[in-house]
């Protein structure tokens, strides 16, 4: 069992003990509850079921559970508010003491440039990129620590850092500004794009030995399904470069429409946001 398939188990259970403990569970709260099993199924899905140890020879499984964990599992966490409805595991006691201490006895904060968007977009995609360099990817497939505790964890750490600034977690609202949000996920996409497009129409060569079956990299590679030859291994790279890809519209285009919403609330319409834009942009330009 791997530290994340040990997370998620324990995970859904505290959610179950949390829900179940709840003195009012109204629409929202079980439509949390029921967003947060889910996260967590996926979590285990992707990090300690039989899937995730076929992700060690097949790259497209490898690319799917990157997706889920650094991408869906976060945003499905902080959306159904999973961190803070653990606070109801407790008695109320100690839930009173507990929140009395955060909000108001706590000494300790986080540098305030430590605690913005912009960081949080350059550590996301600096850990997705440094993960498929060849060196680094190889390095990490050959060693299975190495993926359980290294690069999992900072899938999904970083995609919670990430997210935090994107998604709000009911009662919390975000105050991210709409144009560094914007940035984010603009950003991210394109550096998606451009990774895919370098594994698949950029080279002609299949980029990590591991994959390639008789390289004696890995012991995995008599598993079914694994790359018997340098043909089929540059064919998955293709594959899992699609899936990046096509993958990358099932996290973006839900925030895009979350910012565009945010935006038309704060202007009262899209055309207004437009005008007042093209009213900025004409003034700067005079």
């Amino acid at each position: 069992m791997t530290p994340l398939g040990i997370a998620a188990i324990a995970g859904a259970i505290l959610a179950v003990v949390a829900y179940v403990r709840r003195s009012a569970r109204p629409r929202r709260v079980t439509f949390q509850f029921t967003m947060s099993l889910v996260s967590w199924a996926l979590l285990w899905f992707a990090a300690a079921s039989s899937f995730s140890r076929r992700g060690m020879v097949n790259l497209p499984d490898h690319m799917i559970g990157h997706v889920i964990v650094m991408f869906i599992v976060p945003m499905g966490l902080i959306g159904s508010a999973s961190v803070r409805s653990l606070w109801w595991v407790l008695g109320v006691s100690q839930r009173r003491r507990l929140l009395r201490w955060w909000y108001v006895g706590r000494q300790w904060r986080l540098p305030t440039w430590v605690a913005n968007p912009l960081v949080a977009a350059v550590v996301l995609n600096v850990v997705m990129v440094s993960a498929h360099v060849p060196r680094v990817f190889d390095a990490v497939m050959e060693h299975t620590w190495a993926m359980d505790w290294l690069m999992e964890p900072a899938f999904l750490l970083s995609g919670l850092f990430f997210f935090h600034f994107l998604i709000p977690a009911v009662p919390r609202r975000i105050r991210t500004r709409l144009r560094a949000q914007l940035f984010m996920v603009l950003f991210t996409m394109l550096e998606m794009l451009i990774m895919a497009m370098a594994m698949s129409i950029f080279t002609k060569a299949a980029w990590y030995s591991v994959m390639i079956a008789g390289s004696g990299a890995m012991s995995g590679m008599n598993m079914p399904g694994a790359a018997t030859s340098t043909a089929q291994a540059f064919h998955q790279q293709q594959l899992a470069a699609a899936i990046l890809w096509i993958c990358g519209d099932f996290w973006a285009v839900p925030c895009l429409v979350l910012i565009t919403r945010r935006l038309v609330m704060r202007e009262g319409s899209l055309f207004a946001a437009l005008d007042r834009q093209s009213e900025r942009m004409s003034g700067s330009s005079l």
